[in-house]
Order: C-alpha cells, then structure tokens, then sequence
C-alpha cells in the first residue's frame, strides 16, 4: 500500500504562485515517492498502474507537462520520464503531513537519553548514530561551547608511562584523552599540575582554557613542577583539540552508496567535504525552533545541486546550541528522516534541560 494525500487534505494546498488541483498534487506526490524509492525518470504509464490511479496515461501525462512547465518537475535527457526538481522538492517539503513515529522508534530513543542523561556529548553522538542506521543516511552533530565551562580534570595511570586524562564540562561533554610522557615524567608531578590546574582553571568557559593555561598556569608550574614543559603541552594541545572538535558523523559511508553518487567526481568532493569540519560549521543553527531544510546550492557543499540537509537545533544553554542533521540525495525519504530529527532533537534539549534543574535543585539543598 502507498500512502497519498486525501482528496480533502491536497485541495487546501498551496504554493505562493500556483494551487493545484487535487489531481494535480495527489500525481505530483506519486512522482516525488517513486523517484525517491527508485531512483529513476518515471513515466505516466508506470506511474498509473503502481500507485492504481483513476486517470488516464494522457491525462496523466498533460498534468505532468503543466508541472514541468510551472518548474516541479523537469524531464531528463536520457528518458521521457520526468523527476522532481529543486522547487518541487522545496515545495513537497513544504506541504509534507506529520508523521507519528512507531512505538519501537520512541523506545530507542527514549534507551538513548537515559542511558546518556548526565553526558550530553555521548547522548548526542549515540542519537546520530540511531539516525543514520534508521535513515541509511549519514548524520552530523554539531556543537556550540559558548556556554560549557570546565568542571574538573582527573587523570588514570595505565602502564609504560602511560595515563589516560578526562576532562568534563558543565555541559556533560567528556573528553578522554591517553598521553604517553618520557620516563623522566614522575606521577607525583602530575598529580600537581592536575591539581594546580584544577585550581586555577574550574569554571573557567572552554574557549578560554587554553589562554588561561598560558598566562595562569604556567608560571605556576615552572616552579613548582620538574618537567613542566612536557606535561604543559599535553594538556594545552588536549584542551585545543577539544574546544574545536564539535562536529561528529555517522554513518558517512551511508550517503556513499546512493545512486547519485556513482559520478567519480561527485564522490571525490562528497568525501573532502566529509574530512573537512570546517564546512560543516558553516550549517546555520537556527535561531527558532524547528526543521531546517537545505537544498542543493544552500547546503554547505555548495555546488552539489543533489544534496540535501535536514537539521533541527537544541539548546545547551542560555546562548549556546547545538544541531543535529541528516545529509543525503534530494530524492531522501522527507517525511520519515524530517519526524526522526525533529523527535530526535527535542528529546536531547528536554533531558539536557530536566538534568541541568535536577542539578540545581540538588545545589540550592545544599
């Protein structure tokens, strides 16, 4: 069974320029579904026959001429079948119904948040991993430390001058990082350089760690600590590379095997922009709640006109947020990966929010 508009919901649809007749958009939706199942031009008489349609193949095909005309449809070069275009996925977009996700989807996510309550990192990045294995997509998160503060640094001996540092935010965000020093480095040493910096830095935002590592800490330890130097730059390249390492993917190879991919070229600058997080940073968080749907040339890969990006927001903060997305060919399924982020992405602020008051209840008792 395929599910299409009702007679009753297509005939209140609308576009700025243009409304379609109720026969007009129940085609249209076909379309956009069998290409985004297939992959392939489709045709008025396949279309008429799989989705069982009470018209005619001519009539059919004249009312695909009209939306070829008004620019939702465009007709490739090798077939006479037509495929969506840019402005018939926006406006498919646009006019999609609310799609309630099934019980065993709401219980995964709902394993995810409890598992992950007190760590927003590992909650987030275990979310995008569920999303890419339901969308068989590839999924970012992105982060915003404008708020998270650091909360405390402890570290673990291993063995063979070995230890493993963790560092924690206010924000949940955990960063475990194994740093391999010379035998000369003595565990006493640094036990007070984690004290010192403990100290000193507790509270202090995680933009500003490294700046106050230098001009705080430092000098501190230069006196106080033999090989200061060793351990100082350790911790000052773990605290850089975790205040810029707010982008994480999932399922990168997902997006790999779509149809639209199989270009050599197309595949080559999919894959660097994948390497560059950079590019990702470049995804607008929105300042409202709510879906954002980039298409095309207003994703951040720019000239890949066959790429979508469907991302929703969540606060970490009174200023801070953080995003997750689903990347994919334009033909993705809309309705279900747009339900998904959406739930998603409000599951993660409502537990980040509910532990953080939890916190603060716990704070004024004492």
């Amino acid at each position: 069974m395929y599910n299409v508009f009702s007679t009753r919901e297509i005939g209140v649809l609308k576009v700025v320029n243009l409304m379609l007749t109720a026969r007009q958009m129940l085609i249209f939706k076909c379309i956009v579904e069998e290409f985004i199942e297939n992959a392939e031009p489709v045709g008025s008489k396949a279309l008429m026959v799989k989705y069982q349609l009470p018209y005619s193949s001519a009539t059919i095909r004249n009312e695909m001429n009209f939306l070829e005309n008004y620019g939702y449809l465009e007709k490739t070069h090798i077939s006479s079948g037509r495929v969506p275009s840019k402005e018939g996925y926006r406006f498919y977009v646009h006019n999609l119904g609310k799609v309630d996700l099934d019980e065993g989807t709401k219980n995964q996510v709902a394993t995810i948040i409890n598992k992950h309550r007190r760590n927003l990192n590992e909650m987030v990045h275990e979310s995008c991993n569920m999303l890419s294995e339901l969308t068989h997509l590839t999924s970012v998160a992105l982060g915003n430390a404008s708020d998270d503060m650091l909360q405390r640094i402890s570290v673990v001996p291993l063995d063979d001058g070995r230890v493993t540092a963790i560092i924690i935010t206010s924000q949940g965000h955990v960063e475990n990082k194994v740093f391999q020093f010379s035998s000369d480095v003595e565990m006493e040493d640094l036990l007070s350089c984690v004290n010192v910096m403990n100290e000193l830095l507790i509270g202090t935002p995680i933009s500003e760690v490294a700046f106050r590592l230098e001009r705080d800490v430092r000098p501190i330890l230069t006196t106080q600590v033999k090989q200061h130097e060793e351990l100082f730059n350790a911790f000052l390249e773990a605290f850089v590379k975790f205040a810029s390492n707010s982008v994480y993917f999932s399922g990168k190879e997902n997006i790999l095997y779509q149809a639209e991919f199989n270009d050599v070229d197309k595949l080559r600058r999919l894959v660097s922009a994948f390497e560059n997080s950079k590019v990702w940073k470049t995804l607008p968080l929105s300042s409202e709640d709510g879906i954002q749907i980039n298409i095309g040339n207003e994703t951040p890969l720019g000239k890949m006109n066959d790429v979508s990006v469907i991302s929703a927001s969540f606060k970490t903060g009174e200023t801070s947020k953080g995003s997750i997305s689903v990347i994919g060919p334009t033909r993705m399924p809309y309705e279900k990966v747009v339900s998904l982020v959406e739930y998603i992405s409000r599951n993660i602020e409502e537990a980040f929010f509910d532990e953080s008051d939890d916190s603060n209840d716990k704070q004024d008792e004492k």
